[in-house]
């Protein structure tokens, strides 16, 4: 399915999104409806107005893994109840972002007979869910099959192959896994919220849904989200979601390395980062003096002072070699020249001056900085880089792009007669 969204319902709806990151929580409730018949074909075919958002500091998380239940618990329930305040309405599920469980993007074609000569929506269904059962091997949990293309027989681009005729199905898939049992603890610490999982997506994609435009969708983009914890990649090409990859290096590294460098205090460094901060060191920032504490272990800390450039001086190399990892990531993929002219940064971290420049530089390509779409209702705050992921949930579910998810899968897996009857069979034979 392409960029642009489809009407998931005719009514009203409210649609929950749980952005669980490393530094901080964000829940974000909007109630969908329709557009309008004049707004048809210029964008979004659902409209959303938040009714609720709040947003608090994670504690519990590493790298977006579950490290403490209780305390990742607290923070979400925290999260969704300033947003049920807000919004006037309980929750009852929620969809959630993950970055954990070693984000793994595949591609492979499957097909099948049809015995029919015509395409019916069994077939096309029960297609996925082997997609889906295929993509699950080796203990992965299955975040997203998603369909980029058909083939009936001999002939291709096909992107709604229903009713159509022939002799043979086949269908190109794009699937993102995690470690199952990360995704079983994420989900685990969710419902002990007394919230349902209507779905998990892989960050990656939804920051890149919330930042790029429809013709960086269409003529190819590479979306990087740099976070606390961790630093995800996403490649969009023709509308389609196509690859996603995470690395556990963000924002933290950063605050660290300042801290140790200057002896200052975790909280402090932060503050250095994100106000003094930059990727680049200019003339100007020499005679530019900030005053910090450093951590000494006497009862009155001791002030000492750097200024902008030596600041800059510790902040960089990090940053280059998290630009790095992701330039090769993206090198590895084979899909460099397919995002040749549109590289889009977004998440906390990319606010760090300097960073679009340096980046552009490393990639050999324009780079930009990515802020999220603005929502009817959706506080300032939420507009800032470091909310794309939580926008980008709402987006997603709009969207509709997992066709089938994996709780419907077992419908058009289930064991009878006829060629789907051994279902490992037919997946060795058809993958």
């Amino acid at each position: 399915m392409g960029y642009t969204t489809t009407i998931r319902s005719k009514r009203q709806r409210i649609v929950t999104a749980l952005d669980v990151g490393t530094s901080k929580i964000c829940c974000l409730i909007a109630k969908t409806s329709p557009a309008p018949d004049w707004f048809e074909g210029k964008g979004d075919a659902v409209q959303f107005e938040v009714l609720g958002f709040d947003h608090t500091r994670a504690e519990g998380l590493k790298a977006g893994m579950i490290a403490h239940l209780d305390s990742a618990e607290a923070c979400i329930r925290s999260a969704v109840d300033a947003a049920e305040r807000m919004a006037g309405v309980t929750v009852e599920d929620v969809h959630v972002s993950v970055t954990c469980g070693r984000l793994k993007s595949e591609s492979f074609s499957a097909s099948v007979a049809l015995p029919s000569g015509a395409v019916r929506e069994d077939d096309v269904m029960r297609l996925l869910a082997g997609g889906r059962q295929y993509a699950g091997r080796d203990k992965r949990s299955v975040l997203h099959a998603l369909p980029l293309s058909y083939r009936i027989d001999e002939n291709g681009g096909i992107s709604e192959p229903q009713g159509m005729c022939g002799e043979r199905l086949a269908v190109d898939l794009h699937a993102v896994t995690a470690d199952e049992v990360a995704m079983r603890n994420v989900m685990l610490c969710v419902e002990r919220c007394h919230l349902g999982v209507a779905s998990l997506v892989a960050a990656p994609c939804a920051s890149a849904l919330a930042v790029m435009t429809p013709d960086e969708a269409k003529l190819g983009v590479a979306c990087i989200d740099f976070g606390a914890g961790t630093t995800t990649l996403s490649v969009f090409v023709d509308g389609h979601f196509i690859h996603a990859d995470a690395i556990a290096l963000g924002g933290n590294g950063i605050t660290t390395d300042i801290a140790r460098t200057l002896s200052a205090p975790l909280d402090y460094a932060e503050r250095l980062k994100t106000l003094h901060g930059s990727a680049f060191a200019t003339l100007s920032d020499e005679r530019e003096i900030i005053t910090y504490p450093a951590v000494t272990g006497m009862p009155q800390p001791s002030l000492n002072q750097i200024n902008k450039a030596q600041l800059a001086v510790i902040i960089r190399p990090r940053i280059e070699e998290i630009l790095d990892l992701m330039r090769r990531r993206l090198a590895e993929s084979g899909l460099a020249a397919e995002v040749a002219q549109h590289l889009v940064l977004t998440g906390g971290g990319s606010q760090l001056t300097g960073l679009p420049e340096l980046a552009a530089n490393m990639f050999g390509r324009p780079a930009r900085l990515g802020r999220p779409r603005s929502l009817s209702g959706l506080p300032a705050v939420a507009g800032a880089p470091d909310f794309s992921a939580g926008i980008g949930l709402l987006l997603h579910w709009a969207r509709g792009d997992d066709r089938l998810s994996g709780r419907s899968e077992q419908r058009f897996l289930r064991t009878g007669t006829g060629y789907f009857a051994k279902v490992g069979d037919w997946i060795r034979d058809n993958f």
